[in-house]
C-alpha cells in the first residue's frame, strides 16, 4: 500500500516545479508590464503618481535640521554643553597625531625664558627617510626598503614633503586606532552574535552613506582641524575591520579554541596570543581596507582642515591643474602601498630563528644607516630641508599634453560629449522619470516577489515611498541614472579586460599593475583631466563614474574566472568541448557567483563616486548634500546622504536576490525538477 501511493505522489513533485517556474516568469512579465505601462499611461493616469503632491510631502530636511541644531549645539550633559566632551575627546585625540606631525613637518614653537619666541625644526628630511627604509627592511627585506626609499624620495623630489609628511601623521594615527577599535569590536561581534542584528546595520550605513553627509555634525562636534578629520575617516574606515576580524575569528578551527581554554589563559591572552594569531591572515584583509580606505578619505578630510597631500590635490582640482593633482594622488597610492606592505610585513612576521650574532648584524646595518643620515643632516643643510632646487614638476609638461589634445582633438570630445548627452542619457533620464515613482514602487516589489523575497519587496516599497515623500524622488533618479550608465560603461569595457586577463598570464599582470593604481589613486584626480577635455557636466561625471568603477569590474571578473577548478575545465577539453563550449557551458556557470559579485562591487563603487561628481556640474542628490554643507544645514545633508545610502542597500539586496534566484546551479536543479 505504501508503494503504491509513493507511485501515485511521485508526479506530484514535477507539478509544483512547473508550476513555480511560470508563477516566476508571470511575475517577471507582470514587473515589466507595470514599468511600461507607468511610462506609456502618464497622461491618463493622476499627475500624483509620478510626481509626490506637494501637500502631502513630509518637510523632513527641516525637521532635521532642527533635531541635529538641538542635539548638537543645545544637548547638555551634567550642565554643560555635549561639544565640551566631544572637543575634550578630540584634544586628547590630537595629542599624538599633533606630535607626529611637529616631528615631521611643523617643528615646535615655544616661548624661552626671555620671552622671545624661538622654534625647533621637525626631523631633517634624510633622517626620516633613512629610519623608514631601516624599519622596511628590518620588517620584509630590501624589496620593500628599496621601495620606501623611492617613495620618500618621491615626496621630496616633487616638493611634497611637508603635505606628505602631515598626511602619514593622521594616517598613521587613524591606522592605528581603527585596528585597535576594528580588533575590539570584531571580537565583540564574534564573542556575542546577537550584537550583528545591531551593529551590522550601523556597519553598512558608515560605509554606504556619503562622507559628505556627516562632515557637518563632525565639525560642530570636533571643531575645524585635523581631529574632526581624524574622526569623519574613522567613521569611513573602521566597519571592514570590525567585518574582517569578526569573520576571521569565525573560521579559527574549534580544535584551535578548545586548546586555547584548555592552556588556562585568560580570555584577552587567548584573543591576543591564539585566536587572533591564529586568524591573522584574513584579519589583514580588513587592514588593506582600513588603510585603503583612510587615503581615500584625505582629499575630503582637506575640506575641514586635514591639508596634507588631500589639500594639495584639492587645490589642484579648483585651479584645474592636473599636472599637479596627479604628482599628489601619485604620493597618496605610493603610501598606501607602502604602508599596507610595511603592516602586512610585520603582522605576518615569524618569531626569528637566527642567533645572536646574525641578529647584532642587523642591529648593527640599521644603526649605521641612521647614523649616516643624522651626519649628513649635521654636515649639510641640504640633508636637513630638501632645497628647492633639487625638485621637479610634471605640470607642465601634463598642462601642454591637455592643451594639445583639446586643440588636435577638442572637436572629437564635443561630438562624444554631444552624443552621449543627446542619445544616451537624456533619453535614459526621460525614460526613468517617465515611469514615476508608484510604478517604479509597485514593479520593483513584484520582481522581488518573482526572485522569492517578499522582505526585500517590502524594503523597496518603503524606500521609494519614502524618498518620494521628502521630495527627492526626481533627484533620486537623476542619481541613478548616471550610476546606471556609468555601470553599463564600465560593464562594457571591464568584463572583456577581465575575461582577457583570465585567459593570460601577460595580460593578467599588466591589468593587476593598472587595476592596483586605479583602485589606490584618489577618485579626484580623475575628475581632472575629464573636467579640462570635456567640461563641467554629466558626461565629465558619467566617464568619472566609469574609470572609477572599472577597475573593480576587471579585477572582480578576472578573479572569478581564474578560480574556477582547472581540472574541471581539462575534463571538458578532453571530453571534446571546444574553447567557446567550455566558456560558456562549464567556466562560466561555475564563476556565475564571483561575476554577480563584480556586478554588484561596480553598481557599489559607482554609488560611492557618484557623490564626487557633484563637484564638477552634475545633480542630483549628490548636489544636495554639497548645498547642504555650503548652507550648514547638517539635518539636510544627512538625510539627502541616508537617501543614497538608502539606494545602495535597496540595489545591494535586489542583485543579491536576482543573483540567488538565477544561478545556474539553481536554474539546473529546476529543470531536473521540471
Amino acid at each position: 500500500m505504501a508503494a503504491v501511493t509513493e507511485v501515485n505522489q511521485a508526479p506530484a513533485a514535477p507539478a509544483a516545479g512547473i508550476f513555480g517556474a511560470n508563477a516566476t516568469k508571470l511575475l517577471l512579465l507582470s514587473a515589466l508590464t507595470i514599468f511600461v505601462l507607468g511610462y506609456f499611461a502618464r497622461s491618463v493616469l493622476p499627475e500624483g503618481l509620478y510626481t509626490w503632491p506637494q501637500a502631502y510631502r513630509i518637510p523632513l530636511q527641516a525637521a532635521a535640521n532642527d533635531w541635529l541644531d538641538q542635539l548638537l549645539r543645545r544637548t547638555e550633559i551634567f550642565d554643560q554643553p555635549l561639544r565640551l566632551y566631544t572637543r575634550s575627546l578630540g584634544e586628547l585625540l590630537g595629542v599624538p597625531m599633533r606630535f607626529i606631525q611637529s616631528a615631521l613637518a611643523n617643528g615646535w614653537s615655544y616661548v624661552g625664558a626671555d620671552g622671545a619666541r624661538a622654534s625647533i625644526p621637525p626631523l631633517p628630511w634624510i633622517v626620516v627617510t633613512a629610519v623608514f627604509v631601516a624599519a622596511a627592511w628590518f620588517a620584509a627585506g630590501s624589496r620593500l626598503a628599496a621601495f620606501t626609499l623611492v617613495t620618500f624620495v618621491y615626496y621630496a623630489a616633487f616638493g611634497l614633503w611637508n603635505e606628505a609628511m602631515l598626511t602619514l601623521a593622521s594616517v598613521s594615527v587613524t591606522i592605528v586606532l581603527g585596528v585597535v577599535l576594528g580588533l575590539l569590536a570584531g571580537i565583540a561581534l564574534w564573542r556575542w552574535p546577537r550584537l550583528e542584528k545591531v551593529l551590522n546595520p550601523i556597519f553598512d550605513i558608515m560605509q554606504t552613506i556619503p562622507p559628505f553627509s556627516y562632515l557637518v555634525p563632525v565639525l560642530v562636534l570636533f571643531g575645524f582641524g585635523p581631529v574632526a578629520a581624524l574622526v569623519a575617516t574613522m567613521i569611513f574606515a573602521l566597519p571592514p575591520m570590525a567585518k574582517a576580524t569578526a569573520y576571521a575569528l569565525r573560521r579559527v578551527p574549534a580544535s584551535v579554541i578548545e586548546l586555547s581554554e584548555m592552556t588556562g589563559a585568560s580570555f584577552w591572552q587567548q584573543q591576543w596570543k591564539i585566536l587572533i594569531s591564529t586568524a591573522r591572515t584574513d584579519i589583514l584583509l580588513g587592514l588593506n581596507q582600513l588603510v585603503m580606505m583612510s587615503l581615500a578619505m584625505v582629499i575630503l578630510a582637506s575640506m575641514i582642515g586635514a591639508g596634507g597631500l588631500g589639500g594639495e590635490v584639492l587645490k589642484a582640482l579648483q585651479s584645474l591643474r592636473f599636472g599637479r593633482g596627479l604628482e599628489a594622488g601619485i604620493a597618496i597610492t605610493l603610501m598606501a602601498i607602502q604602508l599596507y606592505s610595511f603592516g602586512h610585513a610585520v603582522a605576518t612576521r615569524r618569531p626569528s630563528h637566527e642567533d645572536g650574532q646574525e641578529r647584532r648584524k642587523r642591529y648593527a646595518v640599521v644603526l649605521a644607516v641612521i647614523s649616516l643620515s643624522v651626519a649628513l643632516a649635521l654636515l649639510s643643510p641640504a640633508f636637513r630641508q630638501f632645497p628647492e632646487t633639487w625638485t621637479v614638476s610634471s605640470s607642465d609638461v601634463w598642462s601642454k599634453a591637455i592643451v594639445w589634445l583639446n586643440g588636435h582633438w577638442g572637436s572629437y570630445f564635443e561630438a562624444f560629449r554631444t552624443f552621449m548627452t543627446f542619445w544616451i542619457l537624456r533619453p535614459l533620464l526621460d525614460a526613468m522619470q517617465g515611469v514615476g515613482w508608484f510604478a517604479t514602487a509597485l514593479g520593483l516589489a513584484v520582481l522581488c516577489l518573482a526572485f522569492k523575497r517578499p522582505q526585500v519587496a517590502l524594503l523597496s516599497v518603503l524606500i521609494i515611498v519614502a524618498i518620494s515623500a521628502i521630495g527627492y524622488w526626481e533627484a533620486a533618479v537623476t542619481t541613478l541614472h548616471l550610476v546606471f550608465a556609468g555601470t553599463l560603461l564600465s560593464l562594457m569595457v571591464g568584463v572583456p579586460l577581465g575575461m582577457w586577463a583570465s585567459s593570460s598570464r601577460r595580460v593578467y599582470k599588466i591589468t593587476d599593475g593598472i587595476v592596483t593604481t586605479l583602485q589606490t589613486l584618489p577618485s579626484f584626480v580623475y575628475l581632472i583631466p575629464i573636467v579640462m577635455l570635456l567640461g563641467p557636466g554629466d558626461v565629465s561625471g558619467l566617464l568619472a563614474i566609469a574609470i572609477y568603477s572599472m577597475a573593480t569590474t576587471i579585477r572582480y571578473v578576472s578573479h572569478a574566472l581564474k578560480e574556477v577548478d582547472k581540472g574541471v575545465l581539462e575534463a571538458a577539453e578532453m571530453f571534446g568541448a571546444s574553447y567557446w563550449q567550455t566558456f560558456f557551458k562549464v567556466r562560466l556557470p561555475l564563476a556565475w557567483p564571483g561575476l554577480l559579485l563584480a556586478l554588484n562591487q561596480t553598481l557599489m563603487m559607482a554609488v560611492g563616486m557618484v557623490v564626487i561628481t557633484s563637484l564638477i556640474g552634475t545633480r542630483g542628490l549628490e548636489l544636495e548634500t554639497i548645498e547642504a554643507i555650503a548652507k550648514v544645514q547638517a539635518g539636510r545633508s544627512l538625510v539627502a546622504g541616508l537617501a543614497i545610502c538608502a539606494l545602495a542597500i535597496l540595489i545591494d539586496r535586489i542583485l543579491n536576490a536576482a543573483a540567488e534566484s538565477c544561478s545556474p546551479e539553481k536554474s539546473r536543479k529546476a529543470r531536473i525538477t521540471a
